[in-house]
């Protein structure tokens, strides 16, 4: 009996300082209803692992450089996104800056992936959750194909003016959180899907799958065919709210349902302070439009904005899946338009582009490497609030990319406001379906 009583306190003592990544994290929770659901509580935070929240990554100069870079390549890149080959695959290629910079990252990670997609973002917009896919292969052909990790690099989170001729970046200055927030637990699609192939090995392939037809039945529906659901879904999922801040580097799966709240705390206004926000910031979208009318003025203006978020965002794939389909490695020099041919001339410039960076950033680009990992702070966690409240969280994306019918899905959580505003702690919140 002694024995059996032991056995079932195990979860509680283990959850009391649970363990990420060798980081020791001290939880402890106040409320009755909290500890009445530790048991429940302690099965989901395993799962958490699968995110790492390191400091300290790039130092501030190279944010500064980092971020000039990152707005050369989306001018020039087809979409605002590349590809490049590392390793020792047949064809890795020349690094330009920022891919060296991504590569050494991903080598103090101890990560071997051969291919590399990447792109990046200058300004604080809304992004619904959604988890990364290859759009080309669910277009054609309605397959979701996930990479193996995601990751999120942050260049330059500040107020103040952040052209390119600033000579250093404040964390001090940071006047918004602009935070990712990770749902570990929820990967693919948000209704449930079936893999494409049993015997895909992760090492070689990306994972393929579809999403379950009755995903797309409304409820009238299943109840016509008669269906009901084999599998006794889990009534928890994590989601864990991580703030921007200058040298942060976010690694999370591939496959991991993820979103950028705008404003960040988004996910807990009511429908009425949500209509509002976004009446107002059509308003400044409109005055915006009315005094700048020309691109090149608009894109000085972006320069100079008084809040940021710069961000690389990178991608790994496996050697077997090619990487994403149509996205093509960077063109290196300014995009030429159509029409126009200029021959040999192209390798000069392009040797003229190469020299260039070689006298800015040095010979093997040093000047933008990462820091050591040893230099490297993995970011404790904790565990957020315990005031229950509705959290809805809006979905990107057609039915298809979705998974499901539904555009938004509102759980239970107990969590506040400013959870989403913290500068620099990292917070895990528990969500469930519904209150038992």
């Amino acid at each position: 009996m002694y024995l059996l009583l032991l056995l079932s306190l195990l979860p509680i003592i283990c959850l009391d300082a649970f363990i990420i990544d060798g980081t020791s994290c001290c939880n402890h929770f106040s409320s009755p209803n909290q500890l009445s659901k530790r048991y429940r509580l302690s099965q989901s935070l395993c799962y958490y692992s699968a995110v790492n929240v390191y400091n300290n990554v790039i130092d501030d100069d190279t944010c500064k450089h980092l971020h000039k870079l990152t707005l050369q390549h989306t001018k020039r890149s087809h979409d605002g996104s590349s590809i490049f080959h590392r390793g020792s695959s047949k064809r890795k290629q020349r690094l330009t800056p920022i891919e060296t910079c991504i590569d050494q990252i991903l080598v103090e990670l101890d990560d071997a992936s051969p291919i590399v997609e990447y792109w990046s973002r200058s300004n604080y917009i809304n992004m619904d959750a959604h988890a990364d896919i290859d759009e080309d292969v669910l277009k054609d052909e309605g397959v979701l194909r996930c990479p193996s990790n995601g990751h999120v690099l942050y260049m330059q989170i500040a107020s103040g003016n952040l052209s390119d001729d600033d000579n250093n970046i404040d964390n001090s200055k940071q006047v918004m959180a602009c935070p990712t927030v990770v749902f570990p637990t929820r990967k693919i699609a948000w209704g449930s899907v079936t893999p494409m192939h049993d015997n895909t090995s992760l090492e070689e392939e990306a994972q393929e799958y579809i999403v379950d037809v009755e995903n797309y039945w409304s409820e009238e529906e299943k109840q016509q065919y008669g269906y009901t659901s084999d599998v006794e879904d889990s009534s928890w999922e994590e989601m864990v709210v991580v703030p921007a801040v200058n040298g942060r580097l976010l690694r999370f799966d591939g496959a991991a349902f993820h979103a950028v709240p705008k404003p960040a705390d988004r996910f807990l206004m009511g429908e009425r302070e949500l209509a509002i926000f976004l009446e107002r910031e059509r308003e400044d979208d409109d005055d915006d439009d009315c005094y700048w009318n020309d691109d090149d003025d608009y894109d000085d203006m972006e320069d100079e904005n008084t809040s940021k978020r710069s961000v690389i965002l990178f991608n790994t794939w496996p050697e077997g899946s090619n990487g994403p389909r149509g996205v093509l490695p960077d063109r290196i020099i300014d995009s030429i338009p159509d029409g126009i041919s200029i021959g040999d001339e192209d390798n000069s410039l392009e040797d003229e582009q190469w020299n260039r960076w070689e006298d800015t950033y040095g010979k093997e680009f040093e000047t933008v490497m990462c820091n050591p990992s040893s230099e490297w702070e993995e970011e404790v966690t904790t565990v957020s609030g315990d005031i229950v409240r509705d959290v809805t969280i809006p979905l990107m994306g057609n039915p298809s990319r979705r998974g499901c019918i539904q555009t938004e899905d509102t759980l239970k959580g107990s969590v506040l406001s400013e959870t989403f505003h913290k500068k620099r702690t990292v917070s895990l919140v528990m969500l469930e379906k519904e209150i038992i």
